[in-house]
């Protein structure tokens, strides 16, 4: 027996300290060994599928349980073909992150995190190959230099408000023609290129009539278009200490399934409607753990959440559909 048991034990310690690998399975698919501290979420990640997908072909009723040394089946998946609109490939480099890339090809960080299926826009890695959009023989330019009245050097306190009231500008379209993604933050000797007045087009939606309306006492969120009410949705907005801040706004940016690095949480159906420092708030459904759970699950209706305003899945899915950037959104008690 004794000898059984010390045979038992080397078999299970030799699987454990073997390599953590992928192995082929056949049609596309592989064998992943779970290593120490990893999740079905980080899993899903590395080989760019869902934690709903691993869960459903290993038969995993509780993504919240698996093991170091678990032999889980990786489905193949299919990689989407290469959008004409690519027009180049960029390899990162040391120092580089998405925002100098963007710059340098004159697109924005939305559109590369979009074509190149970025969860976390905040982290690319040296090597790392980016699909560029535009064309091939020359990068997009968002706005064209015929654009271009003059430009600005950032000094010491202005920010970006003050530099458009100068120069008889809207804050959204300098922030556009600079691909600046977050409006609060600036830093001294930057260059920003002044567009003339009137030659970009104003970001609300060309008679949609669309708009947003949060309601803070009242925890719901109603969407109108025109004089009619299309959604009526309850929500939850921020806790105590990180309370949702109230004004008027308009829908920034738009990404299918957004990551929140502070927290290490996944943010479906994301409208970004402002910046709080360097961290911008939005509407989005519940948020996902790194162990596939949902949190705030069951709380909907009271104030929980870090800031945005949170809706259930479905409900959020359908306001990201059917809303558009610039959509005017009011938050108010």
């Amino acid at each position: 027996m004794r000898r059984l048991g010390s045979l038992v034990l080397l078999t299970l310690l030799l699987a454990l300290a073997a390599p953590v690998h992928a192995g082929p399975l056949g049609q596309g698919g592989v064998i992943h060994v779970v290593a120490w501290g990893e999740t079905l979420f980080s899993i899903a990640r590395q080989y760019g599928t869902t934690v709903e997908a691993i869960s459903t072909a290993n038969s995993i009723t509780d993504p919240t349980r698996i093991y170091a040394g678990q032999r889980l089946v990786i489905p193949s998946t299919t990689l989407p073909p290469v959008p004409p609109e690519v027009g180049a490939v960029h390899v990162v480099q040391v120092g580089e992150n998405l925002y100098r890339i963007a710059l340098r090809y004159g697109t924005t960080v939305r559109a590369l995190a979009e074509l190149n299926s970025l969860t976390n826009p905040n982290h690319v890695v040296v090597g790392q190959h980016l699909l560029i959009p535009g064309s091939p023989t020359a990068p997009v330019v968002a706005y064209q230099p015929a654009h271009a009245a003059t430009t600005h050097v950032v000094q010491h306190g202005e920010t970006l408000s003050s530099i458009a009231a100068r120069y008889s500008v809207s804050l959204w379209t300098l922030a556009q023609t600079n691909n600046i993604a977050n409006p609060g933050w600036l830093l001294a000797g930057q260059v920003l290129t002044i567009p003339q007045p009137g030659s970009l087009p104003s970001p609300t939606p060309s008679g949609s009539g669309k708009r947003i309306l949060i309601d803070l006492s009242e925890q719901h969120l109603y969407a109108y278009q025109g004089d009619s009410l299309v959604y009526s949705f309850v929500a939850s907005t921020g806790m105590a200490g990180a309370r949702t801040m109230p004004g008027s706004f308009r829908v920034l940016d738009k990404i299918p399934n957004a990551y929140a690095a502070t927290w290490d949480l996944q943010m479906p159906y994301w409208l970004g409607i402002y910046w709080a420092g360097p961290l911008e708030n939005g509407i989005h459904a519940l948020p996902i753990l790194s162990n596939g759970q949902r949190l705030w699950e069951g709380y909907l209706g009271t104030p929980v959440s870090y800031g945005c305003i949170i809706l259930g899945t479905e409900e959020a899915r359908q306001l990201y559909e059917w809303a558009e950037v610039g959509t005017p959104v009011v938050i108010q008690y």
